[in-house]
Formats: C-alpha cells, sequence, structure tokens
C-alpha cells in the first residue's frame, strides 16, 4: 500500500476515534489530548508527503 494512502486511513481511523471519543469524554481529558496530538502527527505526515511530491515533480 502506498504510504499516502497508509496515512489517510490512520488520518480517518483517528479522526472518527476523536469525534467518538469527543461525544461523551472531556476535551481536556488525557484520551481527548493523545487522539488530537496523533491525528496532528498523521496530518503533518501527509501535508509533508504531498509538499514533497509537489515540489520533486
Amino acid at each position: 500500500m502506498k504510504k499516502d494512502t497508509q496515512l489517510l486511513i490512520e488520518i480517518e481511523h483517528y479522526r472518527s476515534l476523536l469525534n467518538d471519543a469527543a461525544k461523551n469524554t472531556p476535551l481536556i481529558s488525557e484520551e481527548m489530548i493523545d487522539y488530537s496530538q496523533k491525528l496532528d502527527q498523521l496530518l503533518n505526515e501527509y501535508d509533508d508527503l504531498v509538499y514533497k511530491s509537489i515540489i520533486y515533480q
């Protein structure tokens, strides 16, 4: 599987976890912060990957 596709799958997974947890969990809980940080990390990785693919074309 291509790296960009794998990242998009993981991004959607953590976005879903974050949204589901937000229904019953305080936004400042450790669980929410962990999901949010992981989602941020994945989004940054995806952004870097896309940016590099544009630069090196």
